[in-house]
């Protein structure tokens, strides 16, 4: 056996010890930027007026325009559009907006400043894992909907952030495996519903007896070269098999290329 040999399994088993940490970074990222969200559908159905006859909830209209301009182009363009029926504009997400595309740099200097808070050495170390992964744009999508009978099932309101990652094919495959690994993890969730067409992609969600004013449920995925994560949040009874539909339209949309399709 040659020295190469020999190293070579360390060197993998050493870059497969950083992939969940980072996939984790990815995630909290995304749950900080939703962080400006959380709570949003829960005080706007508490202001909602509750008289007989009227809507439990109306998010804001101000989305017309963005429901009938031009396509995006980019990474934008692969994410599902508004629609006045359907998935209307959500709340803002954290600074960005409802709708926003970020540059690699951006994205990358983003996650590493979630890392502020680990030791210095650790830190390092995954900074350079997430260099290594060669991110090169995140578009990012915020979605409401007032509720009623979707997909089979009687939802409340909710709300969904979708942000897809291009990164290297390699890098997005185990980003989805190591977010999927770190939600399977946490006390307190269980399996979502399936995400139909694509057998990789996971949903967690809080237990279906949970006595929260709010659900939850957390959804990650890789399509070719894009990591595609997701929270949604809303009031009781949950739409989660509305949101895993969302979820898979993403998906097809970007297709097995990465582009829009």
């Amino acid at each position: 056996m040659t020295g190469n040999e020999e190293t070579a399994p360390d060197a993998r088993a050493t870059r497969r010890r950083w992939v969940a940490p980072v996939a984790v970074a990815v995630a909290v990222v995304l749950v900080a930027a939703v962080g400006g969200a959380i709570g949003y559908t829960a005080h706007t159905v508490g202001d909602a007026d509750r008289t007989a006859g009227a809507p439990v909830w109306t998010p804001p209209r101000a989305a017309t325009d963005d429901e009938t301009k031009e396509p995006a182009s980019g990474l934008s363009g692969a994410l599902v559009p508004y629609r006045p029926d359907g998935w209307t504009r959500g709340p803002d997400l954290g600074e960005f907006g409802a709708d926003a595309e970020l540059s690699g740099a951006h994205a990358a200097a983003l996650t590493k400043e979630s890392l502020n808070d680990l030791p210095r050495s650790q830190r390092r170390a995954l900074e350079k894992e997430i260099d290594r992964r060669h991110i090169s744009g995140v578009a990012m999508r915020s979605y409401a909907t007032t509720g009623g009978f979707h997909n089979g099932e009687h939802t409340g309101a909710a709300t969904v952030a979708v942000v897809l990652t291009r990164m290297n094919q390699e890098a997005a495959r185990s980003g989805a495996v190591g977010q999927n690994e770190f939600f399977e993890a946490l006390d307190g969730l269980e399996a979502g519903p399936a995400v139909k067409g694509h057998k990789s992609a996971r949903c967690y969600r809080l237990p279906g007896e949970s006595d929260e004013e709010l659900d939850i449920m957390f959804c990650s995925a890789h399509q070719a070269d894009v990591l595609v994560s997701a929270v949604a949040e809303g009031v009781p009874p949950f739409g989660a098999k509305g949101v895993a539909a969302l979820l898979a339209e993403q998906l097809d949309r970007i297709g097995g290329t990465g582009e829009a399709v």
